[in-house]
């Protein structure tokens, strides 16, 4: 779903499609941009999705710990300034 979208007979946009009703083309598109989801709900779909994703390449690859622990505050503090501004600039209702 498109936030443009028009409701029928009315001038107020769409609100965005939470986690159970966004289709798997929203789900994957809100894991691949920079900036967070449109809803809470898909942000925390996009956070468990990234966790599982690191903790498969940390198996896979069996990198030295201290490139793991690295890597992992990295993205844990990417994931919380995504978290920081969707609270700040999105979800505030």
């Amino acid at each position: 779903m498109n936030s443009t979208a028009q409701h029928p007979g009315t001038d107020h946009p769409r609100p965005e499609a939470g986690f159970r009703d966004a289709s798997f083309h929203d789900l994957f598109m809100d894991c691949c941009r920079f900036g967070p989801a449109p809803t809470r709900s898909r942000e925390l779909f996009v956070l468990a999705v990234t966790a599982l994703l690191l903790a498969l390449i940390f198996a896979i690859a069996q990198p030295a710990m201290g490139f793991v622990i690295a890597a992992s505050v990295i993205v844990a503090a990417y994931m919380g300034v995504r978290w920081i501004i969707g609270i700040r600039t999105r979800w505030a209702a």
